[in-house]
């Protein structure tokens, strides 16, 4: 994941000028690095995912802010800002799952579903 961080950074602009502001303690001017959330497992495309507001054995599954027939968005600030967490269950295509529990900055989630069914799930 710190490749992908790293490399998303260098396409947005100015790498070293955002090692520079954080040098100095300044965030502000770094922009938002998305980063893919769902571990990959070779050979089992993920294919289906749930946004939970807590741990999934609550059952307070999110329903998404925005949905197209290829794409979903989930705005999360409030949970945290609630004092609450969130989990995203990641479901792969032989019916294995994976939960990952998201840091406590994560504003928003997306994804997206390709032309093979096959979805890549980003938060930040």
């Amino acid at each position: 994941m710190t490749i992908q961080i790293v490399l998303n950074r260098f396409a947005q602009g100015d790498l070293f000028g955002n090692v520079r502001h954080l040098a100095r303690g300044d965030t502000s001017a770094v922009p938002a690095v998305s980063a893919e959330v769902c571990p990959v497992r070779a050979g089992q495309p993920l294919r289906f995912v749930d946004v939970f507001d807590g741990k999934p054995e609550e059952m307070a599954t999110l329903v998404p802010d925005e949905t197209s027939k290829s794409s979903e968005h989930w705005s999360l600030g409030y949970i945290y800002e609630a004092g609450r967490l969130v989990t995203v269950r990641c479901k792969y295509a032989d019916g294995q799952t994976s939960d990952v529990t998201l840091s406590a900055n994560t504003t928003h989630c997306d994804h997206k579903i390709n032309a093979k069914k096959t979805l890549a799930l980003s938060c930040n």
